[in-house]
Order: C-alpha cells, then sequence, then structure tokens
C-alpha cells in the first residue's frame, strides 16, 4: 500500500495509542490518546480509513481518514463551509490534521446505524427528502458553486475515455469469449450514448445547477435514529461538485424530492424530475463504466464481472428513455 505501511492497515488494535491514525488524532485534540482500538474501514491506493473507538465525545469512535491532500481540502469545504450551514443531518466534523508529504486526515463522527437500501421505499422516500433540501438550499450557498464542475461534459469525457480505453486494449487484453462480448457491449453503449448526447444535454438543461453529491449509494449513506425519527447521514463527498443533480437522482423517491424543490424550483416539472432520473442512472453508470475501464490494461489481471452488472444496468437506463431518431 502506498499511503501507510500495509501492517499498519491489517485487523485491529487493542490500546493501540501509537498507530499514525491515533497519533494524529491526538494532535488535533492537543493532547495524548491513553489508549484506543484502531479498526481498518477501508483501504485504497491513495486512501486509507480507519475507525478508532473511545476517543470521541462521550467515548463515541470516529473515523480517520488519511488521503491526499487536494482531496482533504475537497472535502473540508463540504465540511467546513456548505453543510454546517444546511439543514440536513451529516456526520459531525471534528477537524483536519497535515499529514506526511502529500496526505492530510480529516476526522469525522463514527455513524452507526442502518445501511441506506436502494430497494426499501422508506430509504427511498427519505433520500428524496434529504437530496431536496441539499439541491434546493445548497444552489444558495457561494461555496458549493466553486465546487468542481459536473454539468454533462464532466459525464461526456468520462464516456469518451472509456469508449477510447476499452476500444484501444480490447485486442491486446485475452479474455473469455462471454466477457469479450461484455467489453464490445459497452463499446457500443457509448457509441449509441454518444450519438445521442445532444439529447441528453437538452435534458439536462431543465434542471438548476446546484451541490450534488455525486456518489449516493448504499455504502455511502447510513441511516441513524434521531429523536425517534429515521435520519440519513451520507458522507464520502469526494466526488461532489457543482452542476445538473441528476446522478443523485438515480434511484431515489421523485415525489418525496419533488415535494421539497418545488417552493423553489416551480418551473420543474414531474416529467422533467423523471428524465434527470433515467439521466442519473446513465451518467451513474458512465462513472462506473469509468472505474472499471481504469484496470483494462495488458499488465493488469482484469476481469469483466463487475463490468458486465454495470453493462446490464445501463442498458436497463437506456432502454427507459424516450430518444429521437
Amino acid at each position: 500500500m502506498s499511503v501507510i505501511n500495509e501492517a499498519t492497515c491489517d485487523g485491529l488494535w487493542t490500546a493501540c495509542s501509537h498507530h499514525p491514525a491515533t497519533l494524529a488524532w491526538a494532535r488535533l485534540q492537543q493532547r495524548p490518546v491513553e489508549t484506543a482500538e484502531v479498526a481498518v474501514l477501508k483501504k485504497r491506493f491513495k486512501s486509507a480509513i480507519f475507525r478508532i473507538g473511545g476517543v470521541g465525545p462521550a467515548s463515541s469512535s470516529i473515523v480517520a481518514k488519511y488521503c491526499q491532500k487536494e482531496v482533504a481540502a475537497h472535502e473540508r469545504v463540504v465540511y467546513e463551509q456548505i453543510l454546517r450551514g444546511l439543514p440536513v443531518s451529516s456526520p459531525r466534523y471534528y477537524g483536519f490534521v497535515q499529514g506526511d508529504s502529500n496526505y492530510d486526515w480529516v476526522f469525522l463522527e463514527y455513524v452507526e446505524g442502518q445501511q441506506y437500501s436502494r430497494e426499501r421505499a422508506d430509504h427511498a422516500i427519505l433520500a428524496g427528502r434529504w437530496l431536496g433540501l441539499l439541491h434546493a438550499l445548497g444552489a444558495r450557498v457561494p461555496a458549493a458553486a466553486r465546487l468542481p464542475g459536473r454539468a454533462s461534459a464532466y459525464y461526456l469525457q468520462h464516456l469518451r475515455t472509456t469508449g477510447e480505453k476499452l476500444q484501444r486494449n480490447q485486442n491486446r487484453i485475452h479474455l473469455p469469449a462471454h466477457e469479450l462480448a461484455t467489453v464490445k457491449g459497452v463499446i457500443s453503449q457509448c457509441n449509441f450514448l454518444e450519438s445521442h448526447w445532444g439529447q441528453i444535454e437538452r435534458w439536462c438543461d431543465r434542471m438548476p445547477s446546484t451541490l450534488l453529491h455525486g456518489d449516493f449509494k448504499p455504502r455511502n449513506v447510513i441511516i441513524r435514529t434521531v429523536n425517534g425519527l429515521p435520519a440519513l447521514f451520507p458522507f464520502d463527498w469526494e466526488v461532489s461538485g457543482w452542476g445538473v443533480p441528476a446522478e443523485d437522482l438515480a434511484y431515489i423517491d421523485l415525489a418525496a424530492y419533488r415535494d421539497v424543490v418545488q417552493c423553489h424550483w416551480p418551473g420543474v416539472t414531474m416529467r422533467d424530475l423523471h428524465c434527470m432520473k433515467i439521466v442519473g442512472r446513465i451518467f451513474r453508470g458512465l462513472c462506473e463504466f469509468r472505474w472499471e475501464s481504469v484496470k483494462f490494461e495488458p499488465d493488469w489481471d482484469f476481469s469483466a464481472i463487475k463490468l458486465d452488472i454495470y453493462y446490464l444496468r445501463m442498458k436497463e437506463a437506456i432502454e427507459m428513455a424516450e430518444w429521437e431518431e
């Protein structure tokens, strides 16, 4: 692992006061941490996320995220300048600490609760209301408009990058026939969508630009009871930005969403939102294609298993739309 020594990312430590995450938290609190349990929540090539038990308020757990400076700076803007002024539930932000070289630490409340499910109607309604508030009121926050652009051009670039990568390497990587068929299918989908991109842009023009989460999926959302009622706690704002909020709408209850936004955006109709839901699934699919295409290189041990799942999702999204000839 390139971020923190691999041995630091294996398993659970008891009474671990010398773990890098614990030391960084002690620097933020300006006092030593006597004892703590540290566990890995997630590790990637360029980041690591840890849970530190018993060191937060009332002996609660906290999340320590070690990531590149630009990622940490982006999330700091979201937590320090945007979310704190909006009436939406979110994990408590404790602060940040400079790390080594090109990395920093970000510290958040560890939210315990139930994982969000796209298949549950009550969860989809909660998501619709929460995102309605985020989008309608986030559009008024000056700092949100300075986030990276998430207009349709952002997703078009994902489409082109994916198509070019798969096209270039499909004959350089030896795949079983069924996996190669998936790769060719994704290339075909990218070609089809690019040929209809003008229509997608016209659909996007029906929605105001605003703050969007950009990665609103089950593993990034926890539901916790607050004052006797369920509350949504999304996290992981790395790809959040400013633009058309279609991707956030891909799997939510649109009626609940419209109930919140209609007084702020009276010109947006239910038909517009249905179009955005479809576009959101397409945009979500293009992001998934892009993530998988990164590994589509002769030097990687590539498998098309995930790509096949994303291909089928995209097929469904394309079939949902009414395309112009």
